[in-house]
């Protein structure tokens, strides 16, 4: 599947986050978004496990 995708955080203290998707005559849109959600829930619980080891460190 080919696609790009991306979000943005409009603002730090927002609780709203847009995912933008782009995909080609290769993929579908509902597949595209899938992935990049799971994509990104994959990073963020990356980001939250390393601030908890850090954390540990100085705590």
């Amino acid at each position: 599947m080919l696609c790009v995708s991306g979000c943005q955080l409009p603002h730090p203290l927002m609780y709203k986050i847009i995912v933008r998707v782009r995909t080609t005559n290769q993929s579908s849109p509902m597949q595209a978004y899938n992935q990049a959600i799971n994509d990104l829930d994959k990073e963020l619980n990356f980001l939250k496990n390393q601030f908890e080891v850090t954390m540990t460190l100085f705590f």
